[in-house]
């Protein structure tokens, strides 16, 4: 997941409008054993740096981007990483909110 000090799940009511809103415009790349969330709509400055992330972060990416929601996300993590689902949804949902937070 990406570092990010905002808890507030709140956030994420707005997750299925920001995949609609997204498009094709980042691109989740794997170099030096990280994800990176590149922004491929940039033209020059300002320039926005790369997201890091770790790999179940690269996993929720990938499933937002196909279309999963929140609760289809979190049962997916659930059984990939064996965790419970609540705390699947939880992770999901703070890692989807700072995304936002971030303006992706």
């Amino acid at each position: 997941m990406i570092d990010s000090k905002n808890r507030d799940t709140n956030k994420t009511s707005d997750i299925s409008s920001m995949n609609a809103l997204t498009g094709n415009r980042y691109q989740l790349r794997h170099a030096a054993g990280i994800y990176w969330l590149l922004d491929m709509g940039q033209s020059g400055m300002p320039y926005v740096k790369p997201v890091p992330m770790n790999e179940m972060g690269a996993a929720i990416w990938n499933m937002w981007q196909r279309g999963l929601d929140l609760d289809e996300i979190a049962e997916k993590l659930s059984e990939t990483y064996e965790i419970p689902v609540g705390q699947a949804r939880e992770d999901a949902g703070e890692f989807l909110a700072a995304l936002q937070g971030r303006g992706l």
